[in-house]
C-alpha cells in the first residue's frame, strides 16, 4: 500500500478537478452507487409506510414482524457473502444478479395475493440489497483515491437522508393514490436503470485473485454458511422475544454461533471475512468491534424515539417521524463538514469526536425525558446524527483504507452487514433492559404508557450512554493505530 496515495498528510485543494466525482470515468459508476444505496435505504423505510395497508388487504397482524426480519437477515447474509463472491468473480455479475433478483423479489412482493408471497418476495430484495450495498461500498476504494473517497461518502450519506425524509412520504402517497402495490412495483424501472449503469460503468473481467488464501474449494464452506445463517437467523429472531429469559437466551446462542463462524472461517478455504476481523489487537478487528458497538447502542433511538414522541408529547405519526428524521438530516449536514476536514489529523480529532457526541445526545435524551422538553429530546436527535455524521465516514475509509489490499473487498463488503448485525443485537439488548427497568411488559405488545416512559424511559438512555462509553474509548486506540500505521506520527 503506498503511503503517499492513503495517507496524505494534507489533503488536496477543493479546486483539483481530479476530486470530481462526476468526470468522464467516474460520473457512470458514481450515479450506480448513489442509485444503488438510494435503491436500498428507500426499501428499508417504505415497508413501515405501508405495513399498516397490507395488514388490511392480506392480513398477517400476528406475522408482520417477518416483514421487516427477512429482508434484514437475507441482506445480512448477502453482505458478508459478498466480499468472496467479488474477488472470485468480480464486481460486474454479482452485482447484475443481485438486481435482477431485487427485481425478482420486487415484482413477487407487489403482486403477491398472499402474505407469506409478500414475505418471500422480502427474502429476495433484502438478498438483492444485502449483495448491492456490500458491492458499493467494495467499488469505492477500487475506483476512488483515498482523497476523492471523503466526498463519495458525503454523498452517500445524503442520499440515506433522502431516503429518510422522503421514501416514507412517497410510499405513502403512492398508496394513497393507487395501492400499496406500487411502494414495490417501483423498483422495476430502477432496477433497469440501476443494470444498465453497471452494464456501463463497470468491467466485466473478473479481477485476479489477489488473496491466495481464498481457495476456491467448496471445503468447509456448508459448515461456515450454515453457522452464518443460524447465527443471523438467532439475531433477527430477537426480536419476536418477549420473555426475558428466552430473549437472553437467544441473544447468547446467536453470540455463540458467531464465535463458531468466526472460527470456522478462519480455517482452510475460502474466507466469508477478512483473517484479522474482530481481532482486538489490530487495526481492521478493532475496527470491527467498534463499528458493532456503535450500532448496537444505536438501536435504543431506532426503537423507542417515535414510540416515545408520540406517548409522551403527544406527537403524530408523521410528526414523531420526523423527530426520529432528525438524525438522518443531521448525519448528512456533518458528513458534509467531516468531509471537508484539511489534514488526517483534522479527520482523525472529527473520528474519535463522533462517539463522545453520540454519548451526548443519548445523555441528553434522558435528560429530556426526565424534564418532559421536546425540544431538547429534538436537539438530542441532532446530537446524535452529528457523532455519526463525523466520524462514521471516516472511520469506513480508514478501515477499507487501511486494510491489506488482498483483504480489502472482504473488509469493505462486510461493514455495511456488521452494521445491521450490531442493530439487530441492540434491539435485543434495548428490549431486555426495558424489561429489567420497567418500561416495557413482556405480556404487552401496545405502545408503552406515560407513566411507563416518565418513570423508566431516561433510564433506559443513560444505560446506552454508559455502554458507548466503550466504544467511544477504544475509537481513540484506533486512531492511534491508523495514524501510527500511516506513519503520520
Amino acid at each position: 500500500m503506498s503511503l503517499s496515495a492513503s495517507s496524505p498528510a494534507r489533503m488536496s485543494s477543493a479546486g483539483d478537478p481530479s476530486l470530481s466525482l462526476f468526470t468522464r470515468e467516474r460520473a457512470p459508476i458514481t450515479l450506480a452507487l448513489a442509485l444503488g444505496v438510494g435503491s436500498h435505504a428507500v426499501n428499508r423505510f417504505v415497508t413501515v409506510a405501508v405495513l399498516p395497508d397490507i395488514i388490511r388487504d392480506l392480513g398477517g397482524q400476528d406475522q408482520a414482524f417477518w416483514v421487516f426480519s427477512v429482508f434484514e437477515m437475507a441482506a445480512i447474509l448477502a453482505g458478508f457473502a459478498t466480499g468472496a463472491a467479488k474477488m472470485r468473480f468480480g464486481a460486474r455479475s454479482p452485482f447484475l444478479t443481485a438486481t435482477l433478483v431485487l427485481a425478482v423479489g420486487s415484482v413477487l412482493a407487489g403482486l403477491s395475493p398472499v402474505f407469506w408471497g409478500l414475505v418471500l418476495g422480502k427474502a429476495l430484495q433484502g438478498f438483492g440489497e444485502g449483495v448491492i450495498i456490500a458491492i458499493c461500498y467494495a467499488l469505492i476504494p477500487d475506483v476512488y483515491p483515498r482523497r476523492v473517497a471523503a466526498r463519495v461518502f458525503a454523498v452517500l450519506s445524503g442520499i440515506w437522508a433522502i431516503a429518510a425524509a422522503v421514501g416514507p412520504v412517497s410510499a405513502g402517497l403512492m398508496s394513497d393514490l393507487w395501492s400499496w402495490r406500487a411502494a414495490f412495483l417501483v423498483n422495476i424501472p430502477l432496477t433497469v436503470l440501476l443494470g444498465t449503469l453497471i452494464l456501463v460503468s463497470i468491467p466485466g473481467r473478473p479481477p485476479q485473485h489477489r488473496n491466495s488464501n481464498q481457495n476456491p474449494k467448496k471445503r468447509g464452506l456448508f459448515i461456515k454458511v450454515t453457522l452464518l445463517v443460524l447465527c443471523v437467523l438467532s439475531l433477527t429472531a430477537i426480536g419476536e422475544v418477549r420473555d426475558p429469559l428466552m430473549l437472553l437466551a437467544t441473544i447468547g446462542a446467536g453470540l455463540l454461533l458467531a464465535v463458531l463462524f468466526l472460527k470456522a472461517d478462519r480455517s482452510a478455504g475460502a474466507r466469508l471475512l477478512p483473517l484479522e476481523a474482530f481481532k482486538v489487537h489490530t487495526l481492521i478487528g478493532l475496527g470491527t468491534w467498534v463499528v458493532v458497538l456503535i450500532s448496537v447502542t444505536a438501536a435504543v433511538r431506532a426503537i423507542f424515539v417515535t414510540t416515545f414522541g408520540q406517548v409522551m408529547w403527544g406527537l403524530s405519526v408523521t410528526e414523531a417521524s420526523y423527530v426520529a428524521a432528525l438524525l438522518a438530516m443531521s448525519w448528512t449536514v456533518f458528513a458534509w463538514i467531516s468531509a471537508r476536514a484539511k489534514t488526517r489529523r483534522a479527520e482523525m480529532v472529527f473520528m474519535v469526536s463522533g462517539p463522545l457526541l453520540i454519548i451526548l445526545g443519548l445523555a441528553l435524551a434522558g435528560a429530556a425525558v426526565d424534564l418532559k422538553s421536546l425540544w431538547m429530546f429534538m436537539a438530542a436527535s441532532i446530537v446524535n446524527g452529528a457523532g455519526h455524521g463525523v466520524s462514521s465516514q471516516i472511520m469506513t475509509r480508514s478501515l477499507m483504507y487501511g486494510s491489506a489490499e488482498s483483504e480489502r473487498d472482504l473488509v469493505s463488503g462486510m461493514l455495511p452487514s456488521l452494521s445491521s448485525a450490531g442493530a439487530a443485537i441492540g434491539g435485543g439488548l434495548t428490549g431486555l433492559l426495558a424489561i429489567q427497568v420497567g418500561l416495557i411488559s413482556p405480556a404487552n405488545d401496545g405502545l408503552v404508557s406515560y407513566e411507563a416512559i416518565e418513570q423508566a424511559g431516561a433510564t433506559l438512555f443513560y444505560i446506552m450512554a454508559a455502554i458507548t462509553i466503550l466504544p467511544a474509548a477504544a475509537t481513540f486506540v484506533l486512531r492511534n493505530r491508523i495514524l501510527r500505521q500511516e506513519a503520520i506520527m
